[in-house]
């Protein structure tokens, strides 16, 4: 059993360590970690079989190995607590330097004098050095301690100091019983007792110390806490409540079957039997025991686990926003864990992800309500399944995208940013902070977060998909009326507009032709108005043929250039070479084009530049696009206007309709395109105009508007 149990610990380093590289190979606290746990792995893999017979020599892997690990601990506390003013010291140097002569002479010279699990003078330098490096990675540990402000941080380290400084004098306590108290002869000692003799006079109370703080350490490398006394106590119990009533369960049929000494094969069975159906039935009895748990001796992730399961309940019945983003905050708020929450969503219209809801105390500072999507979603996109701050903080030391990642999340409140994902596309992400006294979220809570976050995307997903559901049927239900619309008020006009110019032939009175002209060109006009109104509305289909957006492009500008430019503007191009074809209307596309143009220049009324620019790019799924980009130096567009702009009817000239930049909008998202704008008042706007590089036919839809070109922006 003794020499079972160091087994058990090499195996659960390796575990946890492997587990956590492989998780973020870009860590350097991950490597570290990786490195000690090799160095713990092999050191008890070596004393574990040098306990068995025949492998005495095997030992000299244990203090070859021993050798490697405090250097690992060092470079392990000095990347999971890493601080800029805390440089190497002079017993640090000679620790690393050390190690790579120490371990290797030792381990020859123990060999040389005959090997074996018996201490000699080799052995006991190389263990004289370990220990002395021991001490300089736990003073290490206490500097960094010492200098840290943070409540948590201290805590954090005050328990990996008392872990793993038991763990360190058992093992020197250990070993001082070995050498004062040597076996007189191993050979002549069966399997089990030979494992104890070896052992020593004290029991391996350091491989289970050295468990626990591998244990502590991956979370302060993974999850950047220790677990909490109560949390470790709740999962204790869990377990302790389980063993016992799995030993009542086989303790009982032990007691009511009375045949075990006349035919023990039959009682074994029945216990066999009896153990097969607890474990049949002990996922739901688990549960239980756990919540029974969590209620005595850790309530506060209790209450955070019992509002994530109403959650997961209430959402799939959510269709709305506002809703959602409600349900999500009010519970995560209620529960006392989260006490500052956030959800941020995708705004195509800022081009940029915005706050759509906020929980915090009304002294708090409030996030930040506009992010750019890099690089705080980078990494999400790539498969990254939430930020933790302290994780980030790690990085950030050597990364100066991470660096800007964390100024993020101290803008946003953020301890812990999970993201709401369809696919690989990020469509939001919800942000938590946690209590100043707490220790962090376990890692159940944020995988528990992380299901919440999931049901939470496809709500979102299905919103999305709601809306354009509805603007489907507004369409329809405004394409049906406007044929009716169109006989209802073109018929009347066409005979005010009649009787008019009759009347214009047969008065010779200067002032009644005057009025009846303004009748005439305001019945125009209104036609006008009703055309592109049944223009916006009526559907048709796409003619979509392989073109080149230059192409496009430039048959606008002829059309400009024709019109006339004024002299006191600059038109610029900048034109992309070998672009990629693209599926267009190049009809439509370039309608669009040209309403952008016509805009941009009544946009300049006192002259300026006007720049024209293609080139290639990606959206955010990683889908490659065609942007076009018209660029004014004129007035810009104010905040609240920039809101409605796409608004149809909405516009902030006299002679407008309204409806340019709608149609235009309705084009773009016919191609499964995107149509935005940036804008600052007195310096001009930029419209940016993105088309796909390939489009699925059966995508496409087959109603768009026609666009008539002389409405304002």
């Amino acid at each position: 059993m003794t020499a079972l149990l160091y087994f058990m610990v090499a195996v659960l380093a390796v575990a946890l360590s492997v587990a956590a590289f492989l998780d973020d190979r870009q860590d350097p606290a991950r490597q570290a970690y990786l490195a000690l746990c090799a160095g713990v792995a092999l050191a008890y893999l070596g004393f574990s079989l040098s306990l068995l017979p025949g492998l005495e020599e095997v030992r000299a892997l244990y203090l070859l190995a021993g050798c490697a690990v405090p250097p690992g601990l060092l470079w392990t506390f000095d990347r999971a607590f890493l601080r800029d003013d805390l440089p190497p010291t002079g017993p640090m140097r000679l620790v690393f330097g050390g190690s790579v002569l120490v371990g290797p002479v030792a381990t020859l010279g123990h060999l040389a004098l005959g090997g074996g699990t018996s201490p000699s003078p080799p052995a006991l330098a190389a263990g004289a050095f370990a220990f002395y490096g021991f001490g300089v990675a736990l003073h290490r540990l206490w500097v960094a301690h010492q200098a840290t402000n943070l409540r948590i941080d201290r805590a954090r380290m005050r328990y990996l100091l008392g872990v793993i400084g038991a763990a360190v004098v058992l093992t020197a306590l250990e070993q001082v019983g070995r050498i004062l108290f040597p076996p007189v002869d191993p050979r002549a000692l069966s399997l089990t007792t030979r494992a104890v003799a070896l052992q020593g006079p004290l029991p391996p109370f350091s491989a289970v110390f050295t468990g626990l703080a591998t244990y502590f350490l991956y979370h302060s490398v993974v999850m950047s806490r220790l677990l909490d006394v109560t949390e470790l106590l709740s999962r204790l119990a869990t377990v302790l409540l389980s063993a016992t009533a799995l030993v009542l369960i086989d303790g009982l049929t032990f007691l009511w079957v009375d045949t075990f000494t006349v035919y023990p094969l039959h009682s074994t069975f029945q216990i066999f039997l009896a153990s097969t159906l607890f474990l049949a039935a002990y996922d739901p009895l688990r549960s239980r025991i756990a919540w029974l748990a969590n209620r005595l001796f850790d309530r506060r992730s209790h209450q955070l686990t019992d509002v994530l399961d109403q959650l997961r309940r209430q959402l799939p019945a959510i269709i709305d926003l506002d809703t959602l983003v409600a349900r999500l905050l009010d519970g995560l708020s209620s529960s006392g864990r989260a006490p500052n929450c956030s959800v941020y969503v995708w705004d195509s219209s800022h081009e940029a992800f915005v706050c759509a809801g906020w929980r915090g105390p009304p002294d708090d500072q409030r996030p930040l309500q506009v992010v750019a999507a890099s690089p705080f979603t980078d990494r999400f996109a790539r498969g990254a399944p939430w930020y933790l701050r302290t994780s980030v903080t790690r990085r950030a030391h050597h990364d100066p995208q991470q660096a800007e990642v964390l100024a993020l999340m101290d803008a946003m409140n953020a301890d812990l940013t999970v993201p709401l994902l369809s696919g690989r596309v990020v469509l939001g992400w919800l942000h938590l902070r946690d209590e100043p006294w707490s220790d962090g979220y376990s890692a159940e809570e944020i995988l528990a977060l992380q299901e919440v976050s999931s049901l939470a995307s496809v709500v979102l997903a299905n919103v999305q998909g709601f809306a354009a559901v509805e603007e489907q049927k507004r369409l329809a239900a405004l394409g049906a009326m406007s044929a009716g619309l169109a006989h209802e008020i073109r018929n009347p006009l066409a005979g005010i507009k009649g009787a008019a110019q009759l009347l214009q032939g047969e008065t010779a009175d200067g002032e009644a032709r005057d009025m009846l002209s303004v009748i005439v060109d305001e019945t125009n006009r209104l036609n006008h108005v009703v055309t592109e109104f049944l223009d916006y509305a009526r559907p048709f289909e796409l003619q979509i043929e392989e073109v080149t957006v230059d192409t496009v492009v430039r048959r606008a500008l002829a059309v400009v250039k024709a019109q006339g430019i004024p002299e006191d503007v600059e038109l610029v191009e900048e034109m992309a070479p070998d672009l990629p074809p693209v599926e267009l209307d190049a009809l439509r596309a370039g309608q669009v084009l040209l309403n952008l143009l016509q805009n941009a220049l009544q946009a300049m009324p006192a002259g300026g530049t006007l720049t024209v620019r293609t080139r290639e790019g990606r959206e955010r799924s990683g889908r490659r696009q065609i942007e076009v980009h018209v660029v004014d130096t004129g007035q810009g567009i104010a905040d609240d206007a920039l809101e409605q702009l796409f608004v149809p009817f909405f516009t902030t000239k006299q002679d407008g309709t309204g409806l340019g930049l709608a149609i235009c909008q309705r084009i773009v998202h016919a191609h499964r395109g995107e149509i935005d704008v940036r804008t600052e008042v007195g310096r001009g706007s930029s419209f940016v105009v993105r088309f796909p590089q390939t489009v699925d036919p059966s995508e496409r839809p087959r109603a768009v508007a026609h666009l008539n070109m002389d409405s304002p922006r």
